[in-house]
C-alpha cells in the first residue's frame, strides 16, 4: 500500500471531492482521520472525525496524509 504524506505549504489542501474517506492529517505526532475546513483569519483549521474523540478545530496543521482507497475499506477482517 502506498500512503503519501503532502505537504500543505507545497502541494495545497486535499481537494475533498475526490478523495472521501482517503485523507487524515497530522497532529501532534499522530495522523488523525478528518478534513480541512474554511479558512479563519488566514490559517485554515481541520475537523477530525467523531471517532478521534477529541471536538473542536485543530490549528498547526501543516501535513495531511492521503491512503490509496477508504480507509474502512483496509484491514477489514473477512
Amino acid at each position: 500500500m502506498k500512503v503519501i504524506v503532502r505537504e500543505i505549504a507545497i502541494d495545497g489542501l486535499p481537494k475533498m471531492d475526490g478523495l472521501t474517506g482517503q485523507v487524515a492529517f497530522i497532529f501532534d505526532g499522530c495522523i488523525v482521520s478528518g478534513w480541512p475546513l474554511d479558512a479563519e483569519n488566514g490559517e485554515t483549521p481541520w475537523e477530525a472525525d467523531s471517532d478521534v474523540g477529541r471536538q473542536g478545530k485543530f490549528y498547526g496543521v501543516t501535513h495531511w496524509v492521503e491512503f490509496p482507497g477508504p480507509v474502512w475499506n483496509m484491514g477489514r477482517t473477512p
